[in-house]
């Protein structure tokens, strides 16, 4: 029994280590990390830790690594239309732009600037002439879809310094949606529940990839809930620093079954804000739990980081 629990936390420690140096590269895409470094930031020993971090994450270093310099600069292509593709391909991480092109290529079977045109230009339909994404934004909250004109109350969106977060959590990898998110925060519960954590801190759902870009058995979300500095982790918890600064705050009070058309509206705002996204992840913020709502509904936040000035 010992030894089997002694594997158990083993294998915990492994995750919560590789979730570390998952967390390291993204935060450093736009330099070369030697194996040694990325180990060292997740106290590893450079002599296992590739083939450690291949059995958790399923990919190796150089694999997870290209991916997520390539996903990165699509999503800068879809939200910069006018940023030029090689300063892209240069911030993200690539020699050349000769050789991001063949990268991109290779994981979305189109160049570049097809991409661009395919995702910006022909975001609600397929077709020469389909509408640009320039929806309206009323401050008093009301949407206007430019393909109908159909007129309905979404959120509130604002601006906000929000403050850094210290925060125990739970990834999963997996399709963005109820069952990856609801087995991590139930996981995260199991820990911080009896500790009184998930009632005094702030819950939050950290959503690391854009699901059009990276492929959704990939996608990496963590179940977030704030704790003291001197809080200490147990088993499959982890901890990290949530960075503060400035975010667009989308505020919503929807049904369950509305999550993904809250996002898209949060980012037809932040199109028609003027406003550009920052490199950290987004965000949910959570003020209930819908099961406790006379009316079944979620309160919640998108917080979208901005690059200010």
């Amino acid at each position: 029994m010992e030894t089997s629990n002694l594997m158990r936390q083993t294998a915990m420690d492994y995750r919560k280590r590789i979730c570390q140096a998952m967390n390291y590269i993204s935060r450093n895409l736009d330099r070369d990390l030697s194996l040694e470094e990325i180990a060292t930031a997740a106290s590893f020993s450079k002599f296992h830790f590739h083939r450690i971090f291949k059995v958790v994450v399923g990919e190796t270093v150089a694999v997870f690594t290209r991916r997520l310099r390539i996903e990165m600069a699509a999503n800068r292509l879809l939200a910069n239309e006018s940023e030029n593709i090689t300063t892209i391909a240069m911030a993200c991480g690539f020699s050349s732009s000769q050789n991001f092109a063949k990268a991109f290529r290779q994981r979305f079977d189109m160049t570049p600037s097809q991409f661009r045109k395919s995702k910006i230009g022909n975001k609600y339909r397929n077709g020469e002439n389909a509408p640009s994404l320039a929806a309206l934004y009323d401050p008093d909250t009301v949407f206007i879809n430019p393909l109908t004109s159909e007129r309905r109350t979404i959120m509130k969106a604002e601006v906000k310094e929000l403050p850094e977060y210290n925060v125990a959590y739970v990834r999963k990898l997996g399709p963005y949606g109820k069952e990856t998110c609801e087995q991590a925060f139930m996981e995260l519960a199991q820990w911080a529940g009896p500790k009184g954590f998930m009632a005094s801190g702030v819950l939050l759902g950290v959503y690391w990839d854009n699901p059009d870009v990276t492929d959704p058995d990939k996608c990496r979300v963590d179940a977030c809930v704030s704790v003291p500095q001197n809080a200490v982790p147990e088993g499959q918890i982890a901890m990290q620093t949530i960075k503060g600064g400035a975010y667009g705050v989308c505020h919503f009070e929807i049904q369950s079954d509305s999550f993904k058309q809250a996002w898209d509206d949060a980012f037809t705002w932040l199109v028609n804000s003027g406003y550009e996204c920052g490199d950290k992840p987004c965000y949910e913020r959570y003020y209930n739990n819908a099961a406790d709502d006379p009316e079944g509904k979620w309160i919640f936040d998108i917080c979208i980081p901005l690059k200010l000035g």
